[in-house]
């Protein structure tokens, strides 16, 4: 490993390590209220049945919030192991460095723009030949 190579990584590992603890504050914080029902109103004090549906509402967009934080600590943990591996900052399709541009915007990036673009592609089609063979089935 190179010497500009061990030091992006080193970066990456220090990014990586204080959006870690951040999240984790975040989400223990979150967890804490969840529990301690900070933030709650309770659906029989509110005054309809609108007011019920936007406690229900809120209480799905928090804890909606909390998985994307979880899911960003697995990433931020999967990344930090690549580091340790000497991985980090390879692309997982085709092997190429990612730009340091491109890491430095997303430090846990597992593909090179060029392929992630190509994953995204192949994703849309995927979804968009679903939804036409969901539709296909109840009109035919």
């Amino acid at each position: 490993m190179t010497f500009a190579a061990m030091r992006r990584s080193q970066r990456a590992r220090d990014i990586l390590e204080e959006r870690r603890t951040a999240l984790l504050a975040d989400l223990r914080q979150d967890i804490h209220d969840a529990f301690a029902g900070v933030d709650t109103i309770q659906t029989h004090d509110a005054m309809d049945d609108l007011d019920a549906s936007v406690v229900t509402e809120l209480t799905s967009v928090h804890f909606d919030l909390m998985q994307m934080k979880g899911d960003a600590l697995v990433r931020i943990d999967e990344a930090l192991a690549r580091i340790n591996e000497g991985r980090y900052g390879l692309c997982e399709s085709c092997g190429a460095e990612i730009s340091e541009a491109r890491l430095n915007a997303l430090p846990f990036a597992l593909r090179c723009t060029h392929c992630e673009e190509r994953k995204e592609d192949a994703e849309e089609t995927q979804r968009h030949e679903a939804k036409l063979m969901h539709r296909l089935r109840w009109e035919g």
